[in-house]
């Protein structure tokens, strides 16, 4: 059975990376809870921290929850066509017990604007920053540009602002962080259908998500495809 599973490590970095011999399971309803193979009992509380999980949100899009002869859930991938014991919604659980708020503020003055924008999606938003080429202005349009915003850099000096353009885009070197994310991290293993930005996963666009635009666009790859074809035959 799929399952996440870390042997041979006694510790790691991450405080939500389970002990050998430990599994992590849900229920019906999307409370997570963790079996101990060595043990051979079960608990609620994270062995680690303590807490307790659950499950959030919808299921990515193509896949459907199910229950076997046993009464235990699995998950079924119609689009890789796969079945899964392992709910591909766990590396996105949230606590269900969080620790009391302090009196200080979520964010500082040691905050960056990266970080503000950590897990947004700005595709098809248009972003004016004035004093775009230095300071505060600078930092603003390549944090709203590396988030997939189409940004306008209002400057006074042309130079300037050709340079700062040149800065934020040699930024965009790191583009494939999140394609190498997506493609090693454990946590993700065996999950599909969905987006990340930034190595954070993100709600996709609404026109993303339109059934009429993946087929209008499958259509045209289909038809540039043939008269590609049929220009390099002739």
């Amino acid at each position: 059975m799929a399952a996440l599973r870390y042997a041979g490590l006694d510790d790691t970095d991450s405080e939500d990376e389970l002990p050998p011999g430990w599994e992590q399971r849900t229920t019906k309803d999307g409370w997570v809870y963790y079996a101990n193979h060595t043990e051979e009992k079960t608990q609620w509380e994270h062995p680690k921290t303590g807490k307790r999980k659950r499950i959030a949100g919808d299921l990515p899009y193509g896949w459907e929850q199910e229950t076997d002869e046993k009464g235990q859930v699995f998950f079924v991938d119609h689009i890789n066509k796969r079945t899964t014991y392992l709910d591909p919604r766990l590396a996105f659980t949230v606590d269900e017990n969080p620790t009391k708020p302090t009196t200080r503020q979520r964010y500082d003055s040691s905050t960056t604007a990266m970080e503000i924008l950590q897990g947004r999606d700005f595709s098809g938003k248009v972003v004016v920053v004035t004093g775009a080429n230095s300071g505060i202005g600078f930092e603003t349009a390549k944090s709203f540009a590396l988030h997939g915003a189409h940004v306008i850099l209002a400057c006074r000096n042309m130079t300037r602002a050709n340079e700062a353009v040149s800065r934020i885009l040699g930024e965009w070197q790191q583009g494939a962080a999140t394609t190498v994310y997506c493609a090693a991290a454990p946590e993700l293993e065996g999950l599909g259908g969905m987006y990340f930005n930034n190595c954070c996963r993100c709600m996709p666009s609404t026109e993303a998500q339109s059934e009429e635009t993946a087929r209008a666009l499958w259509a045209l790859s289909e038809r540039l495809i043939q008269e590609g074809l049929g220009s390099s035959s002739g």
